[in-house]
């Protein structure tokens, strides 16, 4: 992976160059890619405005197979109410500003920006619909509990979408939705893995 040299705050990994390569060939030529890259723009604005509210700064940005992902560092640890306030203020941006659009009568910018929205608020982390659902549970049961349960969510969620995907394919020739629920997948693995290196890490004496 490729490091900004000094300060390392940001991190770009070789499958972030592969991400984009796969959107430009789904967008055919239509013209959502840059609309749903601003999209994507508009809802990290959100998580970084709701982020300063709460205290906090950016850390450092993560370019990789799975997308774009900020760290924030906090004077004080988060409750957690505050980090599903911070999780849904992209979607809420994407919601406002596709509202915005559609009045406006700028009907793709509306959609790319609703649709990055409304995909985000799926109950699957690396999701922030995830995020907000796992902070539900763990504020009433035991988080090592409440992680499982969303594990056990995502891979069903995700296992549905690949089947679902696999049959557009199929009768519609529309790879799409698969590539999607894939990416979704590869999503929740790489989130499962990066946190069992940080336990491992964590028990090292």
């Amino acid at each position: 992976m490729w490091t900004q040299p000094k300060h390392r705050r940001l991190t770009v990994t070789p499958g972030f160059p592969l991400l984009l390569g796969g959107l430009f060939w789904l967008d055919e030529g239509i013209g959502l890619l840059p609309l749903g890259l601003l999209a994507c723009l508009i809802h990290e604005l959100g998580h970084i405005a709701a982020a300063a509210v709460c205290g906090g700064r950016i850390e450092r940005l993560s370019l990789s197979i799975v997308g774009a992902e900020l760290f924030f560092c906090y004077r004080t640890p988060l409750s957690y109410w505050q980090d599903s306030f911070i999780a849904l203020a992209g979607p809420i941006a994407n919601m406002i500003t596709g509202g915005v659009f559609f009045t406006l009568n700028w009907y793709l910018p509306a959609a790319a920006s609703l649709g990055i929205g409304a995909f985000n608020l799926l109950p699957a982390e690396p999701l922030d619909g995830g995020k907000v659902l796992f902070s539900l549970l763990a504020e009433h049961l035991n988080p090592d509990l409440a992680e499982r349960l969303m594990t056990a969510l995502a891979g069903c969620l995700a296992g549905a979408l690949v089947g679902i995907g696999m049959i557009a394919a199929v009768q519609y020739a529309n790879v799409t939705l698969l590539l999607t629920a894939l990416w979704l997948l590869m999503g929740i693995l790489c989130r499962r893995n990066g946190k069992e290196t940080l336990v491992k890490h964590n028990k090292q004496p």
